[in-house]
């Protein structure tokens, strides 16, 4: 059993309550660049960070969107070429951490563009990376790969070998997150270790990160939900998302990710929701024995997603009749061929129809 996510061999994990205070330590000689939101910046604690850090040698890049365009960072790339940048920092969620990325990636290799680093297998990365999690739910602190998007074409893409050097896991920076930036990310957290677990890659470590991630989401989460200063349950969940995240780096996603990338692309449905909300459709309609799940696992897991009422939850975004009628894009095969069933055999109608019910 998982006792400390520091005992991770891939990633130097520093769990502490003021990032602040450590980072100085953390970071190398030379040039950085900083990749955050404007959020950041406007709370202060951008600048709180640069006067640890030193402003002379710092870069701040806070142009990161949800769902970043491939278009945009390839631009973006060009201000930091030359700049001697030899570390970079990724202060924000995972959209923040993959820019962070793939700004690595085209820092490793100056002379190719992300389309050619996207069309490579693996990408080596040569730059030093700090990942800072403000939200508890992607994993990418942990992950090696990261997703980018061209919405102009209903695609996404992802770089793969990018991972973090050090994660730095400060709950204080979740605290003050409202519901839904609590919530949806946590639901992707949540399905990441559901999605390693009904994975044809599925091994005997990855099993141990999901089962503990689950176990901490569905005890903790509805604790933060029903009171968002409860801080303990908050690093619960911090760490819950990390150790998600070390199962998807094992496994990668499967069916309930392949499902959500239209939702996300087409209707603009959050990410953590869209991954998740079809959890409960898919194991009612296959059972947990054929799914790889525990039955009691997945009897609570089941719990706690009923009770967050997601079918309401889409319908904020887009009608159900809409989306029925609408959601025709083909499933991501790198994604759908990981589940353990296969895809090819699936009615996805039948299971957005459950799901919907």
């Amino acid at each position: 059993m998982i006792e400390r996510l520091a005992d991770y061999p891939d990633v130097n994990i520093v769990e502490c309550d003021d990032v602040m205070s450590v980072l100085p330590r953390l970071v190398c000689s030379g040039n950085i660049l900083l990749v955050t939101s404007k959020g950041f910046v406007k709370r202060g604690t951008v600048s709180r960070l640069l006067e640890s850090l030193g402003t002379d040698r710092v870069m701040v890049f806070d142009e990161v969107t949800p769902n970043p365009e491939k278009s945009h960072l390839q631009r973006a790339s060009g201000d930091f070429a030359g700049k001697g940048i030899q570390q970079v920092i990724a202060l924000g969620g995972g959209s923040v951490i993959d820019a962070a990325k793939v700004f690595c990636g085209l820092l490793s290799y100056p002379n190719y563009s992300l389309d050619e680093l996207l069309s490579t297998d693996v990408v080596e990365n040569r730059i030093n990376l700090i990942a800072i999690p403000t939200t508890s739910g992607t994993g990418a602190e942990v992950t090696p790969f990261a997703t980018v998007w061209q919405s102009d074409i209903g695609k996404k893409y992802s770089l793969y070998g990018v991972r973090p050097n050090i994660a730095v896991l400060d709950s204080s920076l979740t605290n003050s997150l409202p519901e839904k930036q609590t919530l949806y990310p946590s639901l992707d957290a949540l399905s990441h270790a559901i999605e390693s677990l009904w994975n044809i890659n599925s091994t005997e470590q990855s099993r141990e990160y999901a089962l503990y991630a689950i176990d901490l989401i569905c005890d903790n989460l509805p604790l933060v939900l029903n009171n968002p200063s409860d801080f303990l349950a908050r690093k619960n969940l911090q760490i819950a998302s990390s150790a998600a995240g070390m199962a998807i780096s094992i496994t990668k996603t499967a069916i309930a990710h392949a499902i959500s990338y239209p939702l996300t692309m087409q209707f603009n449905v959050p990410h953590g929701l869209a991954c998740s909300f079809t959890i409960n459709s898919i194991i009612n309609i296959f059972g947990a024995e054929q799914l790889n799940l525990d039955s009691e696992l997945a009897s609570k897991v089941q719990g706690l997603l009923r009770s967050l009422n997601l079918p309401n939850e889409i319908e904020s975004y887009v009608s159900w009749d809409i989306l029925l009628s609408e959601l025709t894009t083909p499933l991501d095969p790198s994604r759908a061929g990981k589940f353990i069933i296969n895809f090819e055999k699936l009615n996805v109608q039948e299971i957005l129809l459950v799901a919907k019910a």
